[in-house]
């Protein structure tokens, strides 16, 4: 007998092996392990988002007045970070650990919901089209709790459904409500429909229990989240303000109008189809599918179904559209009706749905960042993420190099990231979109006539397009193979910053 032989004769007679094996070797415990192997070699080793950084730095103090994190508080989402940093040691890690966790759990509920509803080859399908999705992919390897979130919409919709059915679980879908909504706050109004609908298929007694249970557990987070916002009416004032900067642009019923209409529903659509990618083909077998096997082939409980995407999709068209992240909480619906369709539509449906799961892979892992030139479309893929990663840490790399805090101004979009990562810098923020991040007046400074060198920096390329005219014409300043834009400030030049752009001028 060889060495191996012995080994695995060992292992797999062993009591743990017996144990675990069932586990293992069944086919949600190997979607969870296959979501923990293609995601952790490959996550994000800086922060990734603006909202990345809030909530790394709510690690730390958590206070939503300055943006740690950014309303509406996400206060669970923020203890478990603290958790898993003092487990993994840094912010970034312990995010992405979060992140990896969640494409875990979400594969394994994904999994069983599919396999409920249709049969294993429907869980399975289900699976392997969440886990190769790009979307998913991407924001399972970043540190933003989008992907947590998804694993945790996914366990209320399958108690909701269990519920519905008659099932005594009251109590534990009014405990994953409480859970998900203290992860994100929203999720008490896109999944109330479907905790109601839960709740319809239980007595009287039962319908009262889960309600009061659920009032319940979320005071557990709630209270905490208004004391350290400093009451009620502060956390309230808070959001107004957060509110009225956010929703200006795409708030339908308000100061957006028609042009917000069609920012969030381009966003949407845009944001829904990355997230489906290869599964898109499968869209063409619903004829067939319907032709075959007739509609009643599909078998989804349609109410609940339409009551978990319903409230997200008209926040998200009439509300706000935000980042691509936020389809998530959708988008596994989506994914469970494209495996109904593929696992019941034969031959056709598997080649199918193979040929979607290889795209899939294929965009993550393979297509560049810009596939159609750099002013075409932008791809949330593994390239974006090594690109980020790089730049990021060359940039901060070049600045300390060459550039002294004490004698330096930087300008920049991305100021939010030296909040985190350079706080001994004085930034400038300046928009590059949003004008309510540029300054309200112009602003001067000279530089004294004696002293060391000084120097203006620009974080991001992109902001020389905003030197206004009559500005000494900037220079790159190279190094580590990273260049950046900027001065040299000589003594008695002027420096203007205002929020029509800035620049160097003559005294």
């Amino acid at each position: 007998m060889t060495l191996w032989s012995a080994i695995m004769a060992r292992t797999t007679g062993s009591r743990w092996w017996i144990a675990i094996r069932p586990w293992i070797m069944h086919p949600a415990g190997v979607f969870v392990a296959l979501a923990v192997l293609t995601r952790w070699p490959l996550r994000g080793r800086w922060l990734y988002h603006w909202d990345s950084v809030n909530f790394a730095l709510a690690l730390d103090h958590f206070d939503i007045a300055r943006g740690q994190p950014h309303v509406p508080g996400y206060p669970l989402y923020v203890g478990l970070g603290r958790i898993a940093r003092w487990l993994l040691g840094d912010p970034q890690t312990a995010l992405v650990a979060l992140s990896v966790a969640g494409t875990a759990l979400a594969a394994l509920m994904i999994y069983r919901l599919g396999e409920a509803w249709g049969g294993s080859g429907v869980g399975r399908w289900a699976a392997l089209l969440w886990l190769s999705s790009p979307l998913v992919w991407f924001y399972g390897e970043v540190a933003l709790p989008h992907v947590l979130d998804a694993g945790f919409i996914l366990l209320v919709v399958w108690l909701a459904w269990r519920c519905a059915r008659g099932e005594r679980l009251h109590r534990s879908l009014a405990l994953a409500l409480a859970f998900s909504a203290g992860l994100r706050p929203q999720n008490l109004l896109f999944l109330g429909p479907l905790f109601l609908w839960g709740l319809h298929g239980q007595p009287w007694r039962q319908r009262t229990e889960g309600a009061l249970w659920l009032g319940g557990s979320m005071l557990l987070w709630l209270v905490p989240l208004m004391i350290l916002s400093g009451g009620l009416l502060r956390y309230l004032e808070i959001s107004r303000a957060y509110n009225a900067h956010f929703l200006a642009s795409t708030l339908v019923f308000g100061p957006g109008g028609s042009a917000a209409l069609q920012r969030n529903l381009g966003k949407l659509a845009a944001y829904t189809a990355y997230g489906l990618a290869g599964a898109c083909l499968v869209a063409t077998l619903v004829p067939l599918t319907f032709r075959r096997f007739s509609a009643r082939s599909i078998r989804l409980p349609w109410v609940g179904w339409a009551l978990w995407i319903a409230p997200a999709l008209a926040f998200y068209t009439f509300i706000h559209m935000g980042q691509q992240g936020l389809v998530l909480v959708f988008l596994p619906a989506l994914i469970l009706l494209a495996a109904q369709v593929v696992e019941h539509s034969g031959s056709w449906g598997r080649w199918l749905g193979m040929a979607g799961v290889v795209i899939n892979t294929a965009i993550f892992l393979l297509a560049p960042e810009y596939p159609l030139g750099p002013e075409g479309i932008r791809l949330l893929n593994r390239s974006t993420l090594r690109h980020h990663d790089a730049s990021l840490e060359g940039r901060f790399a070049l600045l300390r190099m060459q550039f002294p805090p004490d004698r330096t101004l930087v300008v920049a979009s991305q100021w939010r990231f030296f909040d985190f990562y350079a706080p001994e810098y004085r930034v400038l923020p300046f928009g590059l979109e949003d004008p309510a991040e540029r300054p309200h007046v112009e602003q001067v400074w000279v530089r004294p006539e004696e002293g060391e060198a000084w120097a203006v920096v620009l974080f991001e390329p992109e902001l020389t397009r905003w030197v206004v005219p009559g500005s000494h014409s900037w220079e790159w300043f190279e190094g580590l193979g990273v260049r950046l834009p900027g001065w040299r400030w000589p003594p008695g030049a002027r420096w203007v910053y205002g929020p029509g752009g800035f620049g160097l001028l003559d005294p």
